[in-house]
């Protein structure tokens, strides 16, 4: 993995997402759609974001670009406030950050050639002129496995792999810096998966790009980022080094994710907690921590007082969790406690 710089790119403090929606009985309520996150990410460092469906992984993806509104006490990106900024400086920088997102077959447009999407960015940037673009589009083209035979054809000429390959190009058509991948494999076949994650992780060597990978496949996550979060309700419950997030996992929600991982052997014992349960509605969350209701080591003051994100004893140095027993939830002491649970 690419060593980054100690000098964040881009830089997220305190920010939520909220949105005006109704509850079950019509009436007005609150959406807590992502709640209280922070975390950095330095040149050329990917950082993981891991959750279950509906824990705000896209919505978080889609404000650090301000595609959604949002509020943070601090937003930035390669030193520019990204909440101060409108129109053309907007703009500007987003030519500097790209998104690549989840459905490969919804976000190309249908009535444009290969040649126009790709060279659109181009365009819309002022980057090339037109007689250059073509010469562009093409080397962009060959960078992500596809050829100038390509360049007229229509999106829905080409497989899922295809098109997301041609996503991924639009994508680098501005040499961006940061590049917000949004689960850019799911909606694709198992056979093609590897191909386009070990794309992405080659890009990501070839040109120093700095990564915001949204997944909830723990297996490519481990393979392709240097630090992960663990999202959870809108919420960050776990950040550190993957390494020692996977390996000493100190939040119970983390022990579950990582239980939860199909296993080759299905005979083979399971020492952590799985989950059980639904998540708690975003409209009402729990009082304390969020993720109480479904927590098998739950206490009186975790239904009460919310735990902070924090550095805990026997951690490595940038390994947080958001849990009052941290501290001594190891995954041997949990399998421990686990088996006294079952008894």
């Amino acid at each position: 993995m690419t060593r980054a710089s100690s000098h964040p790119l881009l830089e997220v403090e305190n920010l939520h997402v909220r949105f005006a929606s109704t509850d079950q009985h019509g009436r007005y309520a609150t959406l807590h759609a992502v709640t209280g996150v922070s975390f950095r990410i330095a040149p050329g460092e990917t950082l993981g974001i891991v959750g279950e469906s509906g824990c705000g992984k896209s919505t978080l993806a889609r404000a650090v670009l301000r595609l959604v509104p949002c509020t943070a006490d601090r937003l930035h990106f390669a030193g520019q406030d990204l909440r101060s900024l409108r129109g053309r400086a907007l703009r500007a920088v987003r030519r500097e950050a790209q998104m690549v997102f989840q459905d490969p077959y919804g976000t190309l447009n249908p009535r444009m050639t290969v040649e126009q999407i790709v060279g659109e960015p181009l365009q819309v940037h002022r980057l090339v002129d037109d007689a250059g673009r073509r010469r562009r589009v093409i080397e962009l083209l060959q960078r992500v496995g596809l050829s100038d035979d390509h360049l007229l054809r229509y999106p829905h000429e080409f497989s899922g792999g295809q098109r997301q390959r041609i996503g991924i190009a639009r994508a680098l058509a501005t040499n961006p810096r940061l590049l917000v991948c949004d689960e850019p494999v799911s909606a694709l076949d198992l056979s093609v998966q590897s191909q386009i994650i070990n794309l992405i992780a080659g890009l990501r060597r070839d040109l120093g790009l700095a990564c915001l990978f949204i997944a909830h496949n723990l297996a490519v996550v481990r393979h392709l980022c240097d630090r992960v979060a663990v999202l959870y309700l809108g919420r960050i419950v776990e950040l550190g080094p993957t390494t020692a997030v996977f390996d000493d996992p100190r939040h119970p929600y983390t022990q579950s994710l990582l239980a939860s991982v199909p296993r080759a052997d299905p005979d083979e014992g399971r020492t952590l907690p799985t989950l059980t349960g639904e998540p708690p509605s975003p409209l009402n969350p729990p009082h304390g921590c969020t993720f109480h209701p479904r927590c098998p080591f739950v206490e009186p003051r975790c239904r009460e007082i919310e735990p902070t994100l924090q550095a805990h004893a026997g951690l490595d140095h940038g390994h947080l969790a958001a849990c009052h027993l941290a501290e001594t939830l190891t995954p041997n002491a949990t399998a421990h406690a686990l088996s006294g649970l079952r008894a």
